[in-house]
């Protein structure tokens, strides 16, 4: 149950080196080049596989034919824009961890307090044992609840004009969350297993979003 490669700490427990970003880049540059490369290819999909061919297209139009009459262009432009405004608060978190050195599944640094509280370690998750995988599966969950709210709010607003392309990935994304929640019990570092197809299916139901807005307000 335990992670396949015990990191070093220094003599409070932090780790000496933060697994999961790249040196010589900065956390912003990081998640900016790979957020744009994701979203381009979810939005490439939808536009050219659910969007494009003819008949597709003609279904589509009539209800965005529907969103501008009532002017809802607007409600999909937010749709979007909330899900695309939560990557600086993101960043944030980016940039506090890679400073900290604290890595997954730690969220927070706890203190021993009193007296003799500075001679101690900092207070965080076991990561052995079955305590270890408990606390993995904990935030499996967690990282589920995460990204639930603003994923099923674009799946709502995109089934209106892809329903099965939205059906498609949104089953696509809550599968792939099992597949890595099960990777993550058994280590911090297979909480991994089936990101890409999950971020994908993400982009391109915020693909289907964005489209709508566009093509509403135009």
């Amino acid at each position: 149950m335990a992670s396949s490669e015990k990191i070093e700490t220094d003599s409070k427990g932090i780790p000496l080196k933060l697994v999961g970003y790249p040196d010589g880049i900065s956390v912003a540059v990081f998640y900016i080049i790979g957020n744009s490369i994701l979203g381009g290819i979810g939005l490439a999909a939808v536009w050219f596989l659910a969007y494009a061919p003819d008949a597709k297209r003609a279904n589509a139009d009539i209800k965005i034919g529907i969103l501008a009459e009532h002017n809802l262009g607007w409600l999909y432009l937010g749709i979007f824009l909330l899900k695309i405004l939560q990557k600086p608060i993101e960043t944030i978190l980016g940039e506090a961890r890679k400073a900290s050195k604290v890595n997954v599944p730690d969220q927070q640094v706890y203190r021993v307090m009193g007296t003799d509280g500075s001679k101690l370690g900092y207070v965080l998750m076991e990561k052995d044992g079955v305590h270890g995988a408990f606390n993995r599966a904990q935030r499996a969950l967690m990282n589920y609840h995460e990204e639930f709210p603003t994923l099923a709010l674009q799946y709502v607003a995109a089934s209106w004009v892809f329903p099965f392309e939205a059906f498609v990935c949104v089953m696509v994304w809550a599968t792939m969350r099992w597949f890595g929640a099960v990777g993550y019990k058994s280590s911090a570092e297979s909480r991994f297993h089936g990101i890409m197809p999950r971020l994908i299916a993400m982009c391109a139901i915020q693909g289907m979003v964005l489209i709508a807005a566009v093509k509403a307000l135009g």
